[in-house]
């Protein structure tokens, strides 16, 4: 049976403190009290309509003193809130108030967007404005010395970061298209003294704030850097094998991280501590992806599950998929996510549906067998990109029901797309 590793309550644990080989917790008081075990939550075809309820503590912050935000109640607290929100719009609206006479009108479609927004409901159509790329439009970076793996961008869309199976993390300038920081790889022999990866790189993130960039390789280590000075702040292993996916909670610090160790991990980056194991998968977490509810969805390879983690709750959503195995997932929205396997199945999912929605056979063309290496998606919109062994990403449109209809066949080689 699947279940959460646990102490008393959810606990944030500093690796660098340990009592005869088992972690001290620290005391976190704004911690709820959790079940003492996890449950798998079995889904019927219609679903329900459970929702995770927003934290509304990270709407505002108070410009008080701190004694008084301690003497408030939470009753003063809420109200508090709400009246910086709500000036915040009326500040947004005036703004837009001269360009259009129905202020009232203008108001109640902002809280209907921040609404919806909120819980992942926002969905902006982008798809049938792509244009296909043309060969003059692509442009090939070259700096690492052997295959890279992963690949992102930073939130101001100024820096790409990308790592490799020859141990080296590399900063480029999207505007120069040159390299601005090389962190080189180390030999395995070196593993003590050399600052930086000294085995494969597999897998990266960066937060959305930029203020955290993380890598894991093939040594189930995983490395906190600075992204502007490309600095280590951190270095984590806890885990007993690769670390095959990370991913950040969105506008938090939360961090997830995938392995072939058949786990899935949780860290507090701003208190730079671990703080949870979870289990389920039966066999190697090949990819892990997060939006802003403090869910985590992850693909277990060859065990054909896909599992959406309710960190909060103690409890999973677990899907069966009938293809081969699961090789990557990325959430579209707070509601669908898609997942790649191994036999050139695409799939779309809804998070109250045991079943996907949507199936694509033979996803990607080409000479050989082909498979799905990668999925991502342009975050509440209906674009989709996919990669294949065969050399080529597609970009595909989703419809409100999850269906599938390609649009662009982009020809290149790669195992990773951002």
């Amino acid at each position: 049976m699947p279940f959460f590793i646990r102490k008393r309550g959810r606990t944030v644990v500093n690796q660098k403190s340990k009592v005869r080989g088992r972690n001290k917790a620290l005391p976190d008081a704004s911690r709820k009290p959790k079940l003492s075990k996890a449950e798998d939550v079995e889904l019927s075809d219609e679903g329900s309509d459970e929702e995770i309820p927003s934290d509304e503590e990270n709407v505002g912050r108070s410009s008080d003193s701190d004694s008084e935000l301690e003497r408030e109640t939470a009753q003063e607290k809420r109200l508090r809130i709400a009246k910086e929100y709500l000036s915040q719009v009326e500040a947004e609206i005036d703004e837009a108030a001269d360009s259009e006479d129905d202020t009232d009108g203008l108001l109640s479609r902002h809280l209907q967007h921040d609404a919806r927004k909120l819980k992942g409901k926002h969905f902006v159509p982008v798809a049938e404005h792509i244009l296909e790329p043309k060969p003059e439009d692509i442009t090939l970076l070259k700096g690492h010395q052997l295959s890279l793996t992963c690949v992102v961008i930073s939130p101001d869309n100024l820096f790409i970061y990308t790592g490799s199976k020859d141990c080296s993390v590399i900063k480029w300038d999207v505007q120069t298209q040159k390299k601005v920081h090389t962190v080189h790889g180390g030999r395995k022999s070196t593993v003590l003294i050399h600052k930086g990866h000294t085995t494969h790189i597999l897998s990266m993130a960066i937060s959305s704030s930029g203020k955290f960039l993380v890598t894991g390789d093939q040594a189930a280590q995983i490395i906190v850097w600075n992204p502007q000075s490309m600095e280590i702040l951190r270095t984590f292993s806890g885990h007993k094998a690769a670390v095959t996916g990370l991913a950040f909670r969105r506008e938090s610090h939360e961090l997830f991280s995938a392995s072939k160790d058949k786990s899935v991990k949780v860290w507090s980056l701003d208190e730079m501590a671990y703080v949870e194991t979870v289990f389920g998968h039966q066999d190697s977490v090949l990819a892990i992806d997060a939006m802003m509810k403090e869910r985590a969805v992850s693909v277990g390879g060859r065990d054909n599950t896909v599992r959406v983690w309710k960190i909060v709750e103690e409890s999973q959503f677990v899907y069966n998929s009938t293809g081969g195995s699961l090789d990557c997932v990325c959430l579209i929205d707070e509601e669908k996510f898609v997942t790649g396997s191994d036999s050139n199945e695409l799939c779309v999912w809804k998070v109250l549906k045991k079943k996907p929605v949507s199936t694509v056979s033979n996803a990607h063309e080409g000479s050989g067998e082909c498979w799905i290496n990668c999925v991502r998606a342009l975050r509440n919109t209906d674009l989709l990109a996919s990669g294949s062994n065969s050399g080529n990403i597609k970009l595909w449109k989703v419809s409100h029901s999850g269906a599938l209809s390609a649009i662009h066949s982009i020809t290149v080689l790669l195992y990773c797309i951002f």
